[in-house]
């Protein structure tokens, strides 16, 4: 069985927001980001770049999103921003707009609960290479 995310991105159902373009943590071999995103504060609603909080609105509407995908560098990092645009969806969209996030960072639990509380349906840790051998 595969998540919700995973289902509705594997649709195209899914609108990307990347939402900052740091990562303070960590410098992962596996980062995807180009040098147009990297270390930038700019946000992108799938390539479109977001001047004001419509602009995410819009953009989900055109697509007909099912849901969003939050992705930066580390979203928590910016996670006023992150839980912003959170509630801003789901108070457009409502509680079916299925939402995850992607982090390298556990975050502690005042972020989750920040998370959650914004309305955060799923999340995907991508936990430090040299800790892959001791996952199960």
């Amino acid at each position: 069985m595969i998540s919700k995310g995973c289902e509705q991105c594997a649709k195209g159902g899914k609108m990307v927001l990347f939402v900052y373009g740091y990562c303070d943590q960590r410098d992962c071999f596996y980062c995807p980001l180009g040098e147009n995103r990297k270390n930038v504060t700019d946000v992108y609603a799938n390539e479109r770049r977001v001047d004001e909080d419509s602009d995410v609105i819009e953009e989900a509407h055109r697509m007909d999103a099912l849901g969003t995908s939050i992705t930066g560098g580390e979203p928590q990092e910016a996670l006023d921003r992150t839980c912003r645009y959170l509630s801003l969806l789901k108070d457009e969209f409502g509680e079916d707009h299925h939402t995850h996030l992607y982090t390298g960072i556990t975050g502690g639990h005042e972020n989750m609960r920040r998370l959650s509380e914004a309305g955060l349906d799923e999340i995907r840790f991508h936990p430090p290479y040299e800790l892959w051998g001791d996952m199960h």
